[in-house]
């Protein structure tokens, strides 16, 4: 049994790629299902982030598996360079260093652990893991424990939501006082909400479809919940807007931010956090309007970086201990017992 894996992520390809290949929960089920049932894959689980789309397989010719992968995904449409194709003890090194914190686009945050562990126990669900993979994940999960345990690659406040927050302060001020709605309740708008919770920031405003889950974060915060369909009208008196949510259409479109800011003379500050994008790409042609992505967040994550750079030597020793501990257990077959009088049933020829 041989171990694949195809990724795109933050390093190898830019944020209009990586969107085209950002699955939501119910495409991967539906992937899970299709893949499954190929005659060269006998394992699967696909993971798929804001900063990367990861399949990992196991199968016994991973020459086929890799076709099957670019026939499936399309890959073949794309420049090549765009994704990476790992074999092997190098995919436990991967998965090792990405549940770990490592290989993240904000060094040591905690976020990928729990996203591992998710995409780990959906492939389980669907049937799609065995003995090597449910090996592999579960060790994979205990890594990132030790990883975060000895070393001090996630101290403080380590989220991709944190260092946009951190950004905009950079850029725009102390955030006391503004204006802020959020766009979206899920992981990465919650992580939004307890950043500013943190800090004392109030008067903050909530929107999601579904209006409930609006209310529900909005009165953690001491904030107030808005409903979709007021979207514009809250945008239009808004300092900083920041969206995050798993819809797979735009949000916020180039035309109604061009109608916004014709009744209006301040600046707007838009931070889109998602993928695939919330907030229209062309809008960074209105005037007035500055819009910052996934893409934009480099000064503070290199920053970020040079903090975290001692403390991820320290991981890196960890993940490769790891790696080839449970490489050597993998790489064995198991051993046939040795039972007094048991012999092998032959074949007959013909």
């Amino acid at each position: 049994m041989n171990l694949v894996l195809w990724g795109i992520n933050y390093r190898s390809a830019p944020l209009k790629v990586r969107e085209r290949f950002s699955f939501s929960r119910r495409k991967v089920e539906q992937m899970l299902v299709k893949f499954s049932g190929s005659e060269v894959i006998d394992e699967l689980v696909i993971l798929s982030t804001c900063n990367r789309t990861e399949v990992y397989v196991a199968a016994a010719s991973p020459g086929a598996a890799r076709e099957f992968l670019q026939e499936e995904l399309h890959l073949q449409d794309y420049l090549p360079e765009y994704f990476y194709f790992l074999e092997n003890k190098d995919v436990v090194r991967h998965l090792f260093s990405v549940a770990s914190g490592v290989d993240s686009q904000v060094m040591g945050e905690n976020q990928i652990l729990s996203q591992v562990k998710e995409a780990y126990f959906q492939a389980k669900q669907a049937g799609s893991t065995g003995r090597h993979f449910n090996k592999l994940f579960q060790k994979a999960m205990e890594v990132g424990k030790i990883v975060r345990r000895k070393t001090k690659i996630s101290a403080g406040n380590v989220s991709v939501g944190s260092v946009a927050l951190k950004m905009l302060e950079n850029l725009w001020g102390e955030l006391e006082g503004k204006r802020i709605l959020i766009i979206g309740t899920g992981k990465v708008g919650e992580l939004v909400v307890k950043y500013l919770m943190q800090k004392g920031i109030s008067g903050t405003f909530v929107a999601n479809r579904t209006y409930e889950k609006a209310v529900e974060l909005a009165e953690r915060i001491g904030g107030k919940a808005v409903r979709f369909d007021h979207l514009e009208k809250e945008v239009e008196s808004a300092d900083i807007v920041i969206s995050a949510t798993s819809s797979p259409h735009l949000i916020l479109k180039k035309e109604l931010v061009q109608e916004v800011m014709k009744n209006r003379k301040e600046p707007l500050c838009m931070m889109d956090l998602a993928l695939p994008r919330d907030i229209d790409p062309r809008i960074k042609g209105v005037d007035n309007v500055f819009l910052y992505d996934l893409d934009t967040l480099h000064l503070i994550i290199a920053e970020n970086y040079k903090m975290r750079k001692k403390e991820a030597e320290k991981a890196r020793i960890i993940i490769k201990e790891e790696t080839e501990k449970l490489w050597s257990r993998m790489d064995t077959p198991p051993l046939v017992p040795n039972i007094p009088g048991l012999e092998l049933a032959r074949v007959p020829a013909g």
